[in-house]
């Protein structure tokens, strides 16, 4: 059972070396994993139906709205701001104030730019956040590559996998609350499978549309020394057009500010 996060740079389960590609970009890394640590007991799902509810629970199936509130401490320094989010489906439309504008996807990410809609650079940072960009995604079961159960208990299941490129993280270790369908605790690692740069935890969720959405979110950054905390409310947004899903709703109207 996992009780407490581990220190910043180290790995919460043993990993065989020998098991682990050489390759420098370690894109194949999920793959070639093998978690000593056995369960601390047999779960009453299997894997696949686990992530499989996850990712159910993660889709919009009708247009949803979370007005987003942004607070980010570093040191003796607190700075925030206000945003917006919209979703239908696997697709998220961001809008933050300052001006930047995203569409994200679970493997693709569009931000509106003088030009028009472009593709996100591997690794764009929300600025004054200490979130990526494709941290805001969906989940999505096979963005993630082959996961495996490392640990169950009271706080939930516990799921390792490498996440399927483009990524910026080379291993993510989830702590899913099976009875909702809903990760509440992410490593992050980063560069090195022993290299924890950021965990990000969810609570306080409320129900839209039948699904769960965290309405408390806050993200520990060990490399930068900060953290960042949004506070989300939540409500259906039936009269979204459509349009704004897509590239040309970046370029459209904006919803910050917009009454509703």
């Amino acid at each position: 059972m996992t009780s407490a996060p581990p220190k910043p740079g180290r790995l919460l389960y043993h990993i065989s070396r020998r098991a682990i590609s050489p390759r420098p970009a370690l894109r194949a890394l999920g793959a070639a994993v093998l978690l000593v640590l056995a369960p601390a007991g047999a779960s009453a799902s299997t894997l696949a139906e686990v992530l499989g509810a996850v990712a159910t629970n993660a889709r919009f199936p009708a247009p949803a709205r979370a007005d987003v509130h942004f607070e980010r401490r570093w040191g003796d320094t607190t700075t925030s701001t206000a945003g917006v989010l919209a979703a239908r489906g696997r697709t998220v439309y961001l809008e933050v104030e300052g001006g930047t504008r995203a569409l994200i996807r679970p493997g693709r990410i569009a931000i509106a730019g003088p030009r028009g809609p472009r593709l996100a650079e591997l690794g764009t940072q929300l600025p004054g956040t200490d979130l990526l960009l494709e941290e805001l995604a969906p989940f999505a079961s096979d963005r993630l590559t082959t996961p495996q159960i490392s640990d169950e208990g009271p706080l939930g299941i516990v799921v390792t996998a490498a996440p399927a490129p483009p990524s910026a993280y080379v291993l993510l270790v989830l702590t899913i609350q099976e009875e909702h369908g809903t990760v509440t605790r992410t490593q992050y690692y980063r560069d090195s499978i022993s290299e924890l740069v950021k965990i990000r935890r969810e609570s306080g969720y409320t129900q839209v549309d039948g699904r769960w959405r965290p309405t408390d979110v806050t993200v520990e950054n060990f490399r930068d020394k900060s953290s960042t905390r949004l506070s989300l409310v939540w409500q259906a947004a039936p009269t979204i057009p459509a349009a704004l899903f897509t590239p040309a709703g970046l370029r459209g109207p904006r919803l910050l500010g917009e009454q509703h």
